[in-house]
């Protein structure tokens, strides 16, 4: 009778500590889930700064073909993948501006 009883604690103590544990695990899930959200959306700030950058860094030159910028590997240290059209595509609409300028 005693055995049965130690043995129905046991089960209880450990069913508890499994239910803890998976209760932890689902939340440092959650927490996980949301911080690669947050990353994501940083990855794609810090894109959309960088064409922004390139894009003023483009206008101030006057012509984009003869820029070059004089913060040396500054942007060489945060490289993080990007469309190869989205940069010939900025590159294209700060030449067409500076036209329009140079026009004016």
């Amino acid at each position: 009778m005693t055995v049965w009883i130690f043995l129905i604690i046991i089960v209880s103590v450990v069913g508890g500590l499994i239910i803890e544990y998976q209760k932890n695990k689902m939340a440092m899930m959650g927490k996980s889930r949301r911080n690669e959200e947050e990353v994501d959306d940083l990855r794609k700030l810090v894109n959309s700064l960088k064409g922004r950058i390139e894009n003023l860094e483009a206008i101030a030159a006057g012509n984009p073909d003869e820029f070059s910028t004089g913060a040396g590997r500054g942007m060489e240290e945060i490289e993080i993948e990007e469309e190869l059209s989205m940069k010939q595509e900025n590159k294209q609409q700060v030449a067409d501006l500076a036209d329009k300028r140079r026009e004016k």
